[in-house]
């Protein structure tokens, strides 16, 4: 890759001249080179291609050439370089040159004395031996990154290496597009961080970030140049590397370069997020086995597990945490396991902002997530809604919340968590969608709540059978229609109604639940063993 400023300066090549504003070859690549007379060439190219040519098919409208310019901007070409003195009179029409500048897009003038196919040949060589050596110069950063990584090297040295080896400031943001590290530039310029976060935030608010360059104002109200790379630890959430001032990285620094460093990134971010999730799981293991008695004091709970903060306090409460999908039993996706993963790390960097004194618990690698609060918080509801708005506005990412009943110490947390599983379950068996909900302790639920769970779950597949864990959508089907229609009285109209479907459907699949079970379902007896089952089961 060549910036077209670049191929300006070249010695060789120092009579061909900008005929448009020097501003639009800001940021121009080249990594073609393309000989053409024919207009039509939008689909046919590969972007960064400079276009070289004689304009001869606008030797009689110059004009003509302005939907020629915007055809090649869509196709991302580099820019237009012409040999105006053949057919256009040498010089261009002051629309077209106008049109260009609009754009942004570089027009150049090529000399008589230059033969078309001589000057691709010069121009591809240069390109060629320019990325010959960015390679070997990749590959000898490739060795510093990979010394880097054995030596454990943490995310904010390798930011200021290859910092200092592209001479530019630079600044990573997590998916959340909040800052995670940065260059030792903006040690004494945080305004000018905060001021790039915040204008990338607003600029792709739940929208992807291409891998391209765009301006920005720093903190002077002065435009900037930033690069924005995706550094991806996660399949659908990336991190983003951001480069200040691309346009003063110095030779042969290129993509393969930036690559290299992203490449590390990566590693990093991914092994610190999987050590923390290890370490929550364990430790919130650790703690469910201490607080029982069975094989440690309590007392030391507040010295083993340091990162998480517990106090003496006479109040605690527990909250799951779900994203809403979840709520639906065929969207166990990897891409819900990701959007726990963000929760998480939303929650351990910036739970504080709302409630004091938390701590984050996980009896699941992948789910099962619990804030837990050591110290009442007035107005509950408006602080968990305040944090599931500015997840929500962040990364788009729905957050439920099942809050449990307070407990008067740390060893009957155990209970409080119990109560929000339960209050989540709980919205699993009604639909519930709703952004809050709290633990009812009159429920189905609550009565079998000491019994052992093999027992409960050896009932639930005497009564449902293959209904009471279903593996299948069909399966699936018939039990959510079983369940609606017996939530309904077992009404056909209004089961169908409720579930969008035909009343003949409904008719037909609780004729195959009966099939299935073997049972009137409305026999009374059998109506109430399946009510609870299907409660006991979720």
């Amino acid at each position: 890759m060549v910036l077209v400023e670049k191929l300006l300066s070249i010695d060789y090549l120092s009579d061909i001249k900008l005929l448009t504003d020097v501003e639009t070859t800001v940021g121009q690549a080249v990594s073609n080179v393309e000989i053409t007379e024919t207009p039509d060439i939008e689909f046919y190219i590969s972007p960064e291609t400079l276009i070289l040519t004689t304009g001869m098919v606008f030797k009689e409208d110059q004009l003509q050439m302005i939907p020629f310019i915007d055809s090649l901007i869509r196709a991302k070409a580099a820019g237009l370089a012409i040999k105006t003195g053949r057919f256009l009179h040498g010089e261009l029409h002051p629309q077209v040159v106008a049109h260009a500048n609009k754009r942004g897009f570089p027009i150049i003038n090529i000399p008589d004395k230059y033969p078309l196919g001589r000057l691709l040949h010069q121009i591809s060589n240069y390109i060629w031996n320019q990325r010959k050596e960015e390679i070997e110069f990749a590959l000898s950063i490739q060795k510093q990154f990979s010394d880097l990584l054995l030596n454990n090297t943490s995310i904010e040295k390798v930011i200021n290496e290859f910092s200092k080896i592209i001479k530019c400031p630079i600044i990573l943001l997590n998916p959340l597009k909040k800052v995670v590290s940065y260059s030792h530039h903006f040690t004494q310029k945080p305004m000018l961080m905060e001021t790039v976060q915040k204008q990338f935030q607003s600029r792709f608010k739940n929208k992807d970030v291409p891998n391209d360059y765009f301006k920005m104002e720093d903190d002077h109200e002065q435009t900037i140049l930033v690069s924005a790379s995706n550094v991806f630890v996660f399949k659908y959430f990336p991190h983003y590397l951001l480069i200040l001032n691309p346009e003063n990285m110095t030779y042969p620094i290129s993509a393969f370069t930036i690559d290299q460093a992203k490449l590390v990134l990566s590693y990093i971010l991914y092994k610190t997020e999987k050590v923390f999730s290890s370490y929550l799981h364990t430790s919130s293991s650790f703690m469910l086995e201490t607080m029982s008695g069975e094989t440690i004091g309590k007392g030391i709970l507040y010295k083993t597990i340091e990162e998480i903060k517990y106090i003496d306090s006479n109040y605690y409460l527990a909250i799951e945490v779900n994203v809403s999908s979840a709520l639906e039993p065929k969207l166990k996706t990897v891409k819900l396991y990701e959007k726990y993963a963000l929760i998480v790390d939303f929650l351990k960097n910036y739970g504080q902002d709302y409630f004091k004194d938390m701590f984050l618990f996980q009896t699941d690698a992948n789910a099962h997530l619990y804030l837990i609060l050591q110290n009442h918080v007035g107005n509950l509801d408006e602080k968990l809604k305040k944090c599931h708005d500015d997840l929500l506005n962040l990364v788009n990412i729905d957050m439920v919340f099942s809050v449990g009943e307070s407990v008067a110490s740390i060893d009957q947390v155990s209970r409080s968590i119990d109560q929000a599983t339960l209050a989540f379950k709980a919205r699993l068996t009604d639909y519930n969608k709703e952004m809050i909900t709290y633990y009812n302790n009159s429920g189905v639920q609550h009565l079998f709540h000491d019994i052992d769970s093999k027992d409960i779950n050896y009932f639930c597949e005497s009564v449902l059978k293959e209904l009471a864990y279903p593996q299948t959508n069909n399966l699936k089907e018939l039990r959510d229609t079983l369940k609606v229609y017996l939530d309904n009285q077992c009404e056909t109209t209004q089961t169908a109604n409720k579930l969008f479907i035909h009343r003949n459907t409904v008719k037909y699949r609780i004729e195959k639940c009966q099939e299935l079970l073997g049972v009137d379902i409305t026999d009374p007896k059998v109506s109430l063993n399946l009510r609870i089952a299907l409660t006991l089961s979720v």
